[in-house]
């Protein structure tokens, strides 16, 4: 697994990949604090602790819109690789385990979308000391950025499968970005929960939202969908032909 790893690391070092998943984030901190600097009085006018109102300006819009596109361009990205290049045959002919391939793959994309968060935390931080935010950091800004990665792990593992199932792009990303953009109104429903596309949202802003009564639930099934999800894609991979 590890040399496959490595491979896999080594394909991407002259994509453009790597910079999307790092500097994408950055923008939506600048958004979020050019958004509290221009209502600073409306948004901390009642006592409201700053942190967390940087916080919730630069994560709406990350955890609606940012993060499930920039899953649905990683997981097509990483599958896109061999299928551009017809290149399945030959990857799949070396003396490698099928399934370890599919693993690292995941894995590596899951890392990218984990680098996408970190770099978002990490510009939070930067941010609020930039602007002069006082006080100790909640862990609401620590914490719960990697509580939504958590929550999307699902959707990574979907749209993950399907990257691998069609070799053409529309595929996955129509899925992708089609399903994000009533991830915000469905949020605001009772139905959420029947919705994954809602689960980081809920994760990242579910104190926001007064429908979030079952919100720990949302981690036991984000992870049941993840390993049904990734087993019948495992099984679906090892077993077809690749040509």
């Amino acid at each position: 697994m590890k040399d496959i790893m490595e491979i896999e690391v080594l394909k991407l070092k002259h994509s453009k990949i790597l910079w999307i998943v790092t500097l994408a984030p950055l923008f939506m901190v600048i958004q979020g604090t050019t958004n509290l600097l221009r209502y600073y009085d409306l948004f901390t006018g009642q006592g409201q602790n700053v942190w967390e109102q940087l916080y919730t300006q630069s994560m709406i819009l990350y955890v609606s819109v940012l993060l499930p596109v920039l899953i649905s361009v990683v997981m097509t990205f990483l599958a896109r690789l061999e299928n551009a290049n017809q290149s399945w045959k030959q990857y799949l002919s070396l003396p490698v385990e099928r399934g370890k391939i599919y693993g690292a793959k995941f894995i590596l994309g899951c890392g990218l979308i984990l680098l996408n968060i970190l770099v978002l935390i990490l510009g939070l931080v930067g941010a609020g000391k930039i602007i002069g935010v006082s006080g100790a950091i909640p862990l609401k800004v620590l914490l719960q950025p990697v509580a939504a990665f958590v929550a999307a792990m699902p959707i990574m593992a979907l749209l993950y499968v399907l990257s691998l199932k069609f070799a053409h792009i529309v595929m996955p990303l129509g899925v992708g970005i089609g399903l994000s953009l009533p991830a915000m109104v469905v949020a605001n429903t009772k139905y959420w929960l029947i919705y994954p596309w809602t689960y980081p949202i809920m994760a990242a802003l579910g104190s926001d939202f007064d429908v979030f009564s079952k919100g720990s639930l949302v981690y036991l099934i984000s992870l049941i969908l993840l390993v049904l999800i990734f087993a019948l894609g495992y099984l679906e991979f090892i077993r077809r032909d690749i040509v």
